[in-house]
């Protein structure tokens, strides 16, 4: 398994002990075994009680999902479980949100990574739309950024910029919309701001361009970070239940093989991988949308992981890989400043542990957190007639200049055909690429019938 590349108290002795437990409790889990299960959920609690190392909290979080994975077929146990996440405070839950992207590197990499490709699309144009659809990811930090990149255009700012949102939250827009307004004013930038109250996969795909209030003749750019694959959420229960069980008891088996031994990412990368089905419904018919909106380029931001697989065994091992490297960089992060361990406790347990969760204790339509690795990305991007971007110099070097800001050693980056993985150590956490509709899909060239803007220009 994973191994942190942060120094603290634990021995290398502890931190295998501790993963050979959780293989060994999620082996317990799919068998079914209350009696095995509570004595390794003993040894976990007593395991994670030594130091409180990322590792450990990571461990805890899992425990839960273990422990509640175990109980849910049972009605009268799953009834009567509390769930933490339906009582959190919307402003609690959105000050996580901010804690995450002021924390995390690969965010920050991230957004100016996609600043520099939206730049770089709207080179020449001059009524630009830009479209919003991180949700709960979104930041007013990437469009204060780019209203600054825009006024220092060549040439000048566009004749009008017009940023459309999507958030579930109509305090965080009626936030970012000030915020936003009022920075554009200062630069003398004609910006108009549109508000959509929702998340991605409650959209109205059937009529985008009037719910996102697009114009014909704007040339658009799409921005989705870390939300396209809450679209990938299928029924596969009904798959489930055609797994035979030879086929369960050989996970089984696999699960106990990992808790016998130390695995390095490297072997666990090379873990056969359950496939991605065919491209989902819901993602099918987004993607058929925003063809028809004919953008100049949409750029999507997803976490590098199989967390989408059909078993659960797949998804345990994934998830404990990939987190275990992502709460490492944040301890580290954090540790570089201690007055925001507060902000890394509160991500870990709201933003993070919710995640985590999702993936490991929900099946069919409740599992939205569906992460699949940037080769599945582009085989579901190209299956719907769109043609892939590489990214530039300039866009790729901007995002790893923002990453090495951190100064967290760990961090790492790498190009792969035009497209940037970001990650720690050895484990790559997130993706970068863009695309833009095929030039022979139905998409075709933008249409030049320019609705003139109501609105007044700020003086010159």
């Amino acid at each position: 398994m994973y191994r942190p590349l942060l120094q603290d108290h634990s021995t290398p002795n502890h931190l295998s002990q501790l993963g050979r437990v959780l293989y060994e409790c999620a082996a317990h889990v799919t068998e079914g075994s209350f009696e095995k299960t509570d004595c390794s959920l003993q040894q976990i609690k007593k395991l994670t009680s030594i130091v409180d190392g990322p590792l450990q909290r990571l461990s805890s979080i899992i425990a839960d999902s273990l422990a509640r994975r175990l109980l849910c077929p049972i009605q009268g146990f799953a009834g009567a479980l509390i769930h933490p996440s339906d009582y959190f405070e919307q402003s609690s839950l959105q000050t996580a949100r901010c804690n995450f992207a002021n924390l995390s590197p690969y965010l920050s990499a991230g957004f100016v990574t996609i600043n520099r490709a939206i730049l770089e699309a709207m080179e020449d144009e001059q009524f630009v739309r830009i479209v919003d659809l991180s949700c709960s990811a979104s930041h007013p930090w990437q469009w204060l950024k780019l209203l600054h990149d825009f006024h220092g255009r060549p040439g000048g700012a566009p004749e009008m910029i017009r940023l459309t949102v999507v958030h579930d939250d109509n305090d965080f827009l009626a936030n970012m919309q000030t915020l936003l307004s009022k920075e554009a004013e200062a630069l003398k930038v004609p910006f108009q701001f549109t508000s959509v109250n929702g998340r991605l996969e409650t959209l109205d795909f059937s009529n985008l361009r009037s719910t996102l209030e697009i114009k014909f003749g704007e040339a658009v750019a799409i921005s989705c970070v870390l939300q396209m694959h809450r679209l990938l959420v299928v029924d596969d229960n009904v798959n489930c239940a055609s797994i035979s069980q030879l086929q369960k008891m050989a996970n089984i088996a696999q699960l106990k093989q990992m808790a016998s031994s130390v695995y390095s990412p490297a072997s666990t990368l090379n873990y056969p991988q359950t496939p991605s089905p065919q491209c989902p419904r819901l993602l099918a018919g987004f993607l058929n949308a925003i063809r028809t909106l004919k953008p100049s380029i949409i750029l999507v931001m997803e976490q590098d992981a199989n967390h989408n697989a059909l078993l659960f065994c797949d998804r345990f091992i994934e998830a404990l890989n990939y987190y275990a490297a992502l709460f490492d960089c944040l301890h580290e992060a954090a540790a570089a400043n201690p007055r925001r361990a507060d902000e890394r406790a509160r991500v870990e347990r709201m933003i993070l542990g919710e995640e985590i969760k999702n993936i490991l204790l929900c099946e069919g339509v409740h599992r939205h957190e569906r992460h699949e690795r940037l080769s599945q990305w582009a085989m579901h991007m190209e299956g719907s007639r769109f043609d892939h971007v590489p990214l530039s110099f300039s866009a790729i070097r901007e995002g790893r200049e923002k990453l090495m800001s951190f100064g967290l050693k760990g961090c790492q980056n790498r190009e792969d055909r035009g497209c940037l993985l970001l990650g720690w150590g050895s484990t790559h956490l997130y993706s970068v690429s863009a695309w833009r509709p095929h030039k022979g899909s139905t998409s075709g060239s933008r249409e030049h019938m320019l609705v003139q803007p109501q609105i007044i220009h700020p003086d010159k």
